[in-house]
């Protein structure tokens, strides 16, 4: 092979090179995660929910509803019969879930007067239930998806579902895992909250 060949092959892989370390230098590797209205919690207000936020507080057994920061009111909240035991794992174990999520339904149907459907199970709650057995990968992923994207998650796996904050509140009384208001003030969450509305579930 000429000198002249040599130089010239050399010029190409060099530039061949070159092409490719600067594509990889803008590939992560991972595909950009969108998330729907009331995926992203952390993104604050919202205009879509018009700075709507629900606080829930499993051990006063209160829920604060409030608007751009401002205190709406504060209710008195029936919940799952276990919760004292821990967070929800599975369907049936009466328990209501712990963490951030969204109102992914409204139920105007609902044999409990009104329904605000929540975005149980959650990213996190996926993750476990795959880890430790419960659900199969593509539930799983199903799961994920639908949180990432702001949609209803799969409600009927083993880690249960249908969690929802509803009318007909008992007075001291409890529930399997939702959280249940007076009648009264049902109407009020139902005036606020759209779908996409961040519902925190905490102590």
């Amino acid at each position: 092979m000429s000198i002249r060949n040599r130089n010239k092959n050399r010029f190409f892989l060099a530039a061949l090179m070159a092409i490719m370390i600067a594509v990889l230098a803008g590939t992560t590797g991972y595909a950009k995660e969108e998330a729907g209205p009331g995926a992203d919690l952390k993104a604050g207000n919202a205009a879509s929910v018009n700075g709507v936020s629900i606080y829930v507080s499993k051990r006063t057994k209160t829920l604060s509803l409030k608007q751009n920061g401002i205190l709406i009111g504060e209710y008195p909240v029936s919940i799952g019969a276990s919760s004292s035991d821990g967070n929800k794992k599975v369907e049936g174990d009466m328990r209501t879930p712990s963490g951030q999520f969204y109102v992914c339904t409204r139920n105007d149907k609902s044999v409990a007067y009104l329904a605000l459907g929540l975005s149980y199970p959650g990213v996190e709650d996926a993750k476990r239930g795959f880890e430790e057995g419960i659900i199969t990968q593509e539930q799983r992923d199903q799961i994920i998806n639908a949180n990432l994207t702001g949609q209803q998650p799969p409600w009927e796996t083993a880690l249960g579902g249908a969690i929802e904050i509803h009318g007909c509140r008992v007075p001291d009384g409890t529930t399997h895992g939702c959280v249940a208001v007076d009648n009264t003030v049902m109407d009020v969450l139902w005036s606020y909250c759209n779908l996409g509305v961040p519902v925190t579930i905490g102590p």
